[in-house]
Order: structure tokens, then sequence, then C-alpha cells
């Protein structure tokens, strides 16, 4: 890798045993238990800094409405456009009436607010209030530090094979999801739990 991984591994508290080298990439089993290991591991940090973070700025939020609230800004922050709870709904791949629920939580919480359409009465759009756009500059701000960081000293060559397996990591997950959601879908609620 680059610069960057090298100045980390030196660094008290990381492990050596960590370095891509100490893993025998033609060691099938070893490599992916290597990425399963990074992979967790990683989320595991990304979401206990996320909540430090929340908490430090007194924000209350849950993991899935500070992505609501993430979809609401990416769309209508110093921008003209604007975004439904349709829209949410699609962009979060949930149903209409959680994304419903979601969005009248955020509104009761003051991080967004709803208004109808001036050009279509039936559709509602939903808007990031004041509290609403700071939490999103803060998390912005955390996603691009940690983007900068990932792909600090890397070559051209190098970023587009890091694009390429995040691209492969999140296709996955939404194909895992998909699947799990449609296999429960499929499974009839039974009276009384699970027999």
């Amino acid at each position: 890798m680059g610069k960057s991984y090298e100045r980390h591994a030196q660094e008290p508290g990381l492990s050596a045993a960590g370095d891509p080298k100490d893993v025998d990439i033609n060691d099938e089993a070893a490599f992916v238990a290597e990425i399963s290991r990074l992979l967790s591991n990683t989320y595991d940090s990304i979401d206990r800094l996320e909540d430090i973070m929340r908490r430090s700025h007194g924000i209350d939020l849950s993991v899935s409405e500070l992505n609501l609230i993430e979809v609401v800004g990416r769309t209508t922050f110093h921008t003209e456009e604007t975004i439904s709870v349709s829209d949410i709904a699609r962009a979060l791949d949930i149903k209409a009436p959680s994304a419903t629920t979601a969005v009248n939580r955020l509104v009761r919480k003051g991080f967004v607010e709803k208004g109808r359409d001036p050009k279509d009465a039936r559709r509602v759009n939903v808007s990031l209030t004041r509290c609403g756009e700071r939490v999103f500059r803060l998390h912005a701000v955390f996603n691009r530090h940690m983007s900068e960081e990932v792909s600090l000293g890397l070559t051209n060559p190098e970023r587009r094979v890091l694009l390429d397996g995040i691209r492969r990591l999140e296709h996955f997950y939404a194909e895992a999801q998909r699947a799990q959601r449609e296999k429960l879908e499929g499974i009839p609620a039974r009276k009384g739990g699970i027999s």
C-alpha cells in the first residue's frame, strides 16, 4: 500500500501482523480470513467512532436516522433539488411506511421538516432544518476525512483497485440484503412465535 499504511503500522497499538505482506495471498483461507477480520474490525471501528462523535456533539440519533439525514442532505443541501418520502424510501431501500415513520420521528426531533411541493400538492418534500444541516455537515466531514485517509498516498492504479473493491463490497451487501428481505417476506408469520 502507500506511505499512510506504513505510517499507521508503526503507530502504538497497531499490530504489524495486519501488514498485507504477512498474509500469504496465495493461501485462499488465510487471505479470506484476513479480509474478514479487516472488514469486521473496520465496521466496528467506524460504528464506535460515529457513536462517539454523535455523543460528543450532543446528537441523539441512531445510525438509520443519520443515514436518512445523509440521503436528504445529499439531495437538497445547497441545491434546488427536492426529495419526497417515496424518494427517501427508494434511496434507503425500505418500504414507504417505514420511511414515513422515520421522517416523522426526525421531524419530532427537529432535524427535518416536511412541506407540500409548490408544483404538486400531492407530493410532500422533506428538507433539513438548521439542526439537520449541522448533523449533515459533521457527517460529511467525518466521511471525507475517512476517505482521504484511506486513499492517502495511493497511486492512480491503486485508487482504481480500491474503488473496484469497495464497489464489489457495496454490491455484495446490497444483494445480501435483498436476498434476506425476500426470504423474510416469503416466510409466513406464525402465531405464538417459532414452532
